[in-house]
């Protein structure tokens, strides 16, 4: 028996058509499964601790639907499947699933095949793709404000455009294992676990969900035309040699910043904060990958 959790409105109603139709193809192929559907923030993680510890629970929709099921599956004995059908989908591209593809994802939970990938924890908050802090989590705030016409990386350049506006870099000091690795002003820093955030953005090109380290990604001083010019470069993963950004692995990283800042997991915005605690949980999830 597989349970599947969708929340009606990710991908703008997809993912409630998405449910229907991954259950009518799991019949097809002999496979049980049961739709649960969620009503409110925070609902997909209480319905996957309701169910047994051996459970598959399959989230349906995009990377915030997929944080709350795997916030209920993370260190326990239920297995996370996804169906990538949001408008990002950064962890389902993490598991080698495209975006959309229902048949696909399909074919995948058939198959069953289990892996055990790492996750991360920022000031309590679990995340299996990316933590972010500064100019990325203000954007990601905004893309619920963008036009409905725009979907995906549409959206996600419409918030940046509109954050650049008041765009200020904040001093912030970061750690990495212990060590300093930067002081001073600093438009972003993410700590990645899978290699893409915002729909496209290539952060982290080598990141890979198993290794038991996070790729640390600090940006430091780039005011608003230095970001114009970075941003494509991130989009196809050639910002690493930028002489601003700085990139290294690590298990534990700590951040202080001298004002509150926006912060985001898989998207999901959180109360701004000046001091984050980060850390890399190995081993502890188990996954349904291709």
């Amino acid at each position: 028996m597989l349970h599947l959790i969708h929340n009606p409105v990710a991908g703008r109603g997809r993912a409630r058509d998405a449910a229907d139709d991954v259950r009518t193809r799991l019949a097809d192929r002999g496979v049980a499964a049961q739709v649960l559907t969620t009503r409110r923030p925070g609902h997909a993680t209480e319905l996957a601790r309701s169910l047994p510890d051996d459970a598959t629970v399959v989230a349906i929709g995009g990377d915030g639907t997929a944080h709350e099921v795997a916030k209920g599956c993370i260190g326990n004995g239920r297995t996370l499947g996804v169906v990538p059908v949001g408008s990002g989908d950064d962890f389902g591209h993490a598991l080698g699933l495209p975006r959309g593809d229902v048949a696909r994802a399909v074919e995948v939970l058939v198959a069953r095949r289990v892996r055990t990938i790492d996750t991360g924890v920022c000031n309590g908050e679990p995340f299996v793709n990316a933590v972010g802090v500064g100019f990325d989590a203000e954007v990601g705030r905004r893309v619920a404000d963008a036009p409905r016409y725009l979907r995906g990386i549409g959206a996600y350049l419409w918030s940046v455009a509109v954050s650049l506006r008041d765009l200020t870099p904040v001093v912030a000091t970061v750690t990495a294992d212990g060590t300093t690795v930067h002081h001073g002003p600093c438009l972003l820093a993410s700590c990645q676990n899978g290699p893409r955030t915002g729909g496209s953005f290539r952060f982290a090109p080598g990141a890979v969900l198993d290794d038991g380290l996070l790729e640390l990604l600090v940006a430091g001083d780039v005011r608003r035309w230095g970001t114009l010019g970075l941003l494509p470069r991130v989009l196809v993963g050639r910002h690493l040699s930028h002489p601003k950004v700085r990139h290294l692995r690590a298990r534990r990283v700590s951040m202080t910043w001298e004002a509150p800042r926006d912060w985001h997991t898989e998207g999901e915005t959180f109360l701004p904060a000046s001091t984050f605690e980060i850390e890399v949980r190995p081993a502890s999830l188990r996954v349904v990958a291709p």
